[in-house]
């Protein structure tokens, strides 16, 4: 897996001399989220239960490379020990906590896609996405 801030192989911005740097997850203004756990959590949201498997064919065809679901071990436990996803009978589903992390993380993609003009609406949005999605194209 490649590094990430979280696992110690990124390097941190310069801090001034004694200064304490403290995510923002540490003060609950945003939950430290990778953008594989984004996508796991997405997919998840439309539905679920999914398994590795499922998962990893969704992940796939959204990144147009080959996932394996064993490449999805490690965030899918990661999301378990945020209780971010509930474990089921070899799927998962998002819990309501995980449903809370995802949502900032959902308005700030639709608003970057919006170019910060706030012309696009979240819920036309997400109605056009699934109208898409159903139709195959």
């Amino acid at each position: 897996m490649p590094p990430t801030s979280r696992n110690g192989g990124g390097r941190m911005p310069p801090s001034a001399p004694g200064a304490t740097v403290v995510p923002l997850s540490a003060v609950g203004a945003l939950a430290d989220m990778s953008m594989v756990e984004f996508c796991l959590g997405m997919a998840l949201a439309r539905r679920a239960p999914q398994s590795a498997g499922e998962l990893a064919a969704e992940v796939s065809a959204w990144f147009d490379r080959p996932v394996r679901p064993r490449a999805l071990n490690a965030p899918l436990d990661a999301m378990l020990g945020r209780g971010w996803v509930a474990p089921g009978a070899g799927t998962y589903t998002l819990s309501e906590a995980g449903l809370a992390a995802l949502t900032p993380f959902t308005h700030a993609l639709v608003r970057m896609l919006d170019g910060g003009r706030r012309l696009l609406d979240l819920a036309v949005f997400m109605s056009l996405i699934k109208d898409f999605e159903r139709s195959g194209s």
